[in-house]
């Protein structure tokens, strides 16, 4: 009652209803219950999260949308970079190419530009961290510097970190130029070159920053350097004098009252520079600008406390951890160790090549009758042993870690030793630094760390190489500079390091340029401003020194979390049929003895796909794809997993050139079987040199 009889009634819509799969004819595809789709978006979640992973050194256009990023506040597009005309007159450019922002600390490296003349200030790299397996470290990108090598007129170095100097071996043949720094810099760079197999040299002008020497470098820059303190000896910052202005570049620095070399912070010589000439641009470090205060305490105080430890311990073996740069500390540890009567050994290849080049400088000064070599100290009683030793970060192979588990040479722990740990743990590596730890004192081991007064009675044993909060107060009012650019640091470092000289400093806003790699930062007399971006990012390095491309990062980060699968069919040439049952390989993905059901179904599948893809014509490169996104389809069904999966497809078939073969082994016996060894020369893996140069992984981490 009251229903509308239809005329002609409407048959159902077939689009609406649920589809059928479409057979395959292949028994075991067919029983899969995963929709194409789902597996689909499985391996799209898996891509999405390893490009995210192996990009982070990329740079392209960042997001920066601070409001001290130079555009108040607005992002930048490549829409908004400027046309080049050319100029009325010549301008001066300050350009990061690294170490700005990035995904952890380092890659330094500064090109300051004025008419035809470019300077460059430091060559640095990054070490990445477990998120790039393989990776031992990336340097900046320097295409656009090598566009323009020909005006480079020089490189000027702050000081000898790997963060600041590790990009000179691969980077001076290609930019060459006439070298600028102290002493004990040249010394690193001439050391870190000659690990390489480069025989291109450049030109070495060393600089005494008390002489406050200017150098004319070309007709737009002179430079000279002012000292400055910091963990590893000879450190100075830059003054750069230009057409326009001044430009202090700071290098990395903290302030020390009572330095151990007895070169203080010369602040009198900023100063008087600031007074008399006036500072246009400052660039300054922001590494530790959020703790608050300044140092409580000096690396004299650090050698009271060693010296503390071999009091209350007189009867034990002492064993120091250290980074391999702190050498004014090893300086201090060896006057301690005569005063006490001690000998002492050194252990680590980093930390005795770098004594080499600190002895050959004259930067440190051996009390007599102190060194002895390592296998010396096993005749001798432990109260008069000291070592000093690599791998206070807890690193696998390092020296510490090889004496804790009994696989060095001539060092194992014992109850009775004293390590004491004269560092802090990175950022990233308290996990490994409190494994290290846990297994010294496994072996009965007495473990001294710095901060841990309240349980061992020892004072302070590490002091950071960088200013605190109020140290940078003081040093931008030193400088009173009319622009301001945080450099070396991550993001919010930078962030907050402008922050600080906003609030505390007065300097203006739009004064005060937060940047990114590749940013172009255009100083005139009417004021200074961004004008758009050069090409900027970073090159991967493994620990050969050979480029890592990025499809090879990405293939190691698949495997690490999902693995690999191969499958190999062995087929007659022209017949298609199968010689051999196919062979199947698993790494990192499931192991084929606990899944034999697994692997039936997968031989079943290739048996099928080869009795019908293999007859008639075929393009063995379409088999292959489809062989792979199948037995990636029933993979995943099976394991809700998507490895790598590499199908191989060897043709065998009868060859009719037997007749020539006598001929043609003939011929290629006259050929060595195999090419000479290769004479090339491969570099040490470099290790991390101060406390900050590895990126920050603050999930999954632990206080320590």
């Amino acid at each position: 009652m009251g229903q509308q009889r239809l005329a002609k009634p409407q048959a159902d819509d077939a689009s609406k209803r649920p589809q059928q799969r479409k057979k395959t004819s292949n028994t075991v595809l067919d029983a899969t219950t995963t929709r194409k789709g789902e597996v689909f978006r499985a391996q799209r979640r898996t891509s999405e999260g390893v490009q995210a992973q192996a990009s982070q050194h990329v740079i392209n256009v960042p997001v920066n949308k601070s409001v001290y990023n130079g555009y108040g506040g607005k992002q930048f597009s490549l829409t908004m970079q400027p046309k080049k005309p050319r100029a009325p007159r010549p301008t001066l450019k300050i350009i990061p190419i690294g170490g700005v922002g990035e995904m952890g600390i380092g890659k330094n490296m500064t090109a300051i530009e004025y008419d035809n003349d470019i300077i460059v200030i430091d060559m640095g790299f990054l070490f990445p961290g477990s998120d790039y397996p393989g990776v031992n470290y990336i340097t900046p990108d320097i295409t656009w510097l090598e566009e323009n090598k020909h005006r480079i007129r020089a490189h000027i170095f702050t000081h000898g970190h790997l963060d600041h100097i590790g990009s000179f071996r691969h980077f001076i043949s290609k930019i060459p130029a006439p070298v600028y720094s102290t002493k004990f810099t040249i010394g690193m760079l001439q050391r870190t070159l000659a690990e390489t197999d480069s025989t291109y040299e450049p030109e070495y002008h060393e600089m005494n920053p008390e002489n406050h020497d200017s150098i004319q470098l070309c007709d737009s820059f002179s430079v000279e350097l002012v000292r400055v303190n910091h963990s590893i000896p000879d450190s100075a910052a830059v003054v750069v004098r230009t057409p326009v202005g001044n430009i202090l570049s700071s290098g990395d620095w903290r302030i020390e009252e009572n330095p151990v070399d007895g070169k203080k912070f010369d602040f009198d010589r900023i100063q008087e520079i600031a007074k008399t000439e006036g500072f246009l641009a400052f660039l300054n470090e922001s590494t530790n600008c959020e703790s608050a205060g300044t140092h409580t305490h000096g690396e004299f105080d650090i050698q009271h406390s060693i010296g503390e430890v071999m009091d209350k311990w007189a009867g034990s073996r002492i064993i120091i951890s250290s980074f391999s740069s702190q050498l004014h500390r090893i300086q201090l540890i060896l006057d301690e160790a005569q005063r006490h009567g001690r000998k002492v050994a050194f252990a680590g290849f980093s930390m005795i090549q770098n004594l080499e080049v600190a002895l050959r400088t004259g930067v440190i000064k051996v009390p007599k009758d102190t060194v002895v070599k390592m296998e010396d100290i096993i005749k001798m009683a432990d109260n008069k042993v000291t070592i000093i030793c690599t791998g206070s970060q807890g690193e696998f192979n390092a020296v510490l870690n090889r004496m804790a588990t009994g696989a060095h040479k001539y060092v194992k722990i014992k109850s009775s030793d004293v390590v004491v740990f004269s560092s802090n743990p990175i950022p990233g590596n308290e996990k490994y630094v409190v494994r290290t730890v846990d297994g010294l004192m496994r072996e009965g081991g007495e473990i001294i760390q710095n901060g841990k007064t309240h349980l061992t009675g020892v004072g302070p044993l590490h002091l950071s190489g960088h200013g605190y909060y109020d140290d940078h107060v003081r040093v931008i009012n030193a400088v009173k500079p009319t622009y301001y650019i945080p450099n070396h640091g991550e993001f919010h470092m930078l962030v907050h390091n402008a922050e600080l000289a906003e609030k505390e400093c007065g300097i203006p806003r739009d004064h005060i340029f937060v940047c990114d790699p590749g940013d172009v930062i255009e100083i005139t007399p009417n004021g200074a401003k961004k004008i758009g971006r050069i090409h900027a990012g970073g090159v991967m390095y493994d620990d050969a020194g050979e480029i890592v491309s990025e499809v090879v990062l990405k293939d190691r980060i698949h495997m690490s979390q999902e693995g690999m699968f191969v499958v190999v069919l062995t087929v007659q040439r022209g017949t298609g049929r199968l010689l051999t049952s196919p062979d199947i390989i698993s790494r990192g993905f499931i192991y084929l003895r606990d899944n034999e059901e697994l692997m039936g179904m997968i031989r079943q599948y290739l048996k099928q796909k080869a009795s019908r893809s293999f007859t008639g014509r075929y393009d063995i490169e379409v088999v292959k794809k489809e062989i792979r996104d199948e037995i990636t389809h029933i993979l995943y069904d099976q394991t809700r997993r998507t490895p790598i999966v590499i199908p191989v497809i060897n043709e065998v078939g009868v060859n009719k050139t037997v007749a020539q073969r006598p001929q043609m082994n003939a011929r290629v016996a006259k050929q060595p079987l195999m090419p000479a060894p290769s004479k090339r020369k491969f570099p040490r893996k470099q290790v991390p040199d101060t406390e900050t140069v590895v990126p920050r992984k603050r999930p999954d981490s632990r206080s320590y």
